[in-house]
């Protein structure tokens, strides 16, 4: 073999190295480019997501609670579910959400309240849609390989500080309530007699949907309220010091006797 041939053994060689190393270098960059594309889909998912759960616990805490539940018990059955049952459902999806804008049910201006444009939906239809986002998310990272390592939707630790942020959320409305019955009693109540007049227990007012009742209590004036229309319980209570009330609002039961704190926002 004379040098002629070395010369273009080597020159075949590196040319073949070359093309080798700028060929991985677009498959990495590929890979890359996918993974970025199927996180800021996925990211996407997330925000038409957190815009309905922000409507639905709004409406109704412990609801929501059950279908966030739920929506974790499929997101974990789909993602460990066998090839054909997850085409199955894959192919139901997409043919309802062809493309990715049809998963924004909200679809308005950026500064209308959510809560006016969903209005005109079902709750039903709601959770539902949140279901199918949550369901299309398992789905592609059981099957891509492209959202493989991201993130699940939706998570147990997440449901654990849910079952919490429930409470807040109740107690949040609950106390709101309780304020705007007090304003409706003191203005009904101006000219009536003085609350230490009457006896513990007795109903000081009553409307359609709430009564309140004197409660007997050394130190505080107490009312006890009770929402008929819900059946719930709560207690007002004043104490007056320092030249200034010191107003505490709290969950209670038929009796005015239990004392529970609110865990408000």
């Amino acid at each position: 073999m004379d040098w002629g041939d070395l010369w273009l053994l080597g020159a075949g060689a590196f040319a073949g190295y070359a093309l080798r190393t700028k060929g991985q270098k677009k498959s990495q960059a590929t890979t890359v480019s996918g993974q970025a594309s199927a996180h800021d889909r996925s990211n996407l998912l997330q925000a038409y997501s957190r815009e309905l759960s922000n409507y639905l616990i709004q409406l109704d805490p412990d609801r929501y609670y059950t279908v966030y539940r739920r929506a974790l018990d499929e997101q974990e059955k789909l993602f460990t579910a066998d090839g054909k049952t997850r085409e199955a459902q894959l192919h139901i999806i997409t043919e309802r959400y062809p493309m990715y804008e049809d998963f924004d049910l909200v679809g308005t201006r950026p500064y209308i309240l959510y809560g006016e444009t969903l209005k005109r939906y079902e709750d039903e239809d709601i959770e539902e849609h949140f279901l199918n986002l949550v369901r299309f998310h398992s789905l592609q990272r059981a099957a891509s390989e492209e959202w493989c390592f991201l993130m699940p939707m939706l998570g147990q630790k997440e449901l654990d500080h849910l079952a919490g942020y429930t409470r807040q959320v109740k107690d949040a409305k609950f106390k709101e309530r309780l304020k705007q019955a007090v304003k409706k009693f003191q203005a009904a109540r101006e000219t009536q007699l003085s609350d230490w007049q009457l006896p513990d227990g007795e109903k000081l007012y009553e409307a359609a949907e709430i009564a309140v009742y004197r409660v007997d209590d050394i130190a505080e004036t107490v009312k006890g309220i009770w929402f008929k229309d819900t059946n719930e319980y709560g207690i007002y209570s004043v104490f007056y010091g320092d030249e200034k009330a010191y107003e505490s609002f709290y969950r209670s039961d038929r009796t005015f006797q239990k004392r529970d704190v609110l865990h408000t926002l």
